[in-house]
């Protein structure tokens, strides 16, 4: 029997208002909006990072009848690799992020800084060696 064949494909932040949840994905990192869903119950929009609209995407979800979507603490970071820690992280919080541990350097000489989104989600940056 032959395993399906899988990838990563997306992850959703559930946000309370997409305008400055869209804004901030756009101007802290660059992402860009692939596809965008206007239902009913909610509106959803695609983002991908540029040369990676194939993913995985990022996807920001505002429901519409205004339920609470506060930041729990049930799941971990974003992780974002980056080849520049510093221009990221300092791009990031003049978009609105907040600081959390600024960035460390942990074994084997990776870096690696946590802030957080204007919506409370947590971001990790991590830059490999070299």
């Amino acid at each position: 029997m032959t395993e399906p064949s899988l990838r990563l494909a997306f992850f959703k932040l559930n946000v309370p208002e997409i305008v400055p949840a869209l804004a901030f994905w756009r101007e802290a990192f660059g992402f860009e909006v692939t596809q965008t869903f206007d239902e009913a119950d909610f509106l959803e929009k695609v983002l991908a990072l540029p040369g990676q609209s194939n993913g995985p995407n990022l996807m920001l979800v505002a429901y519409k009848d205004g339920r609470d979507v506060s930041v729990g603490h049930g799941h971990g970071a974003v992780g974002l690799q980056c080849t520049d820690i510093d221009a990221s992280h300092g791009r990031a919080l003049k978009a609105g992020a907040v600081k959390g541990s600024g960035i460390m350097t942990v074994t084997g000489g990776i870096k690696v800084a946590v802030l957080h989104s204007p919506q409370g989600h947590e971001i990790e940056l991590v830059q490999l060696p070299g």
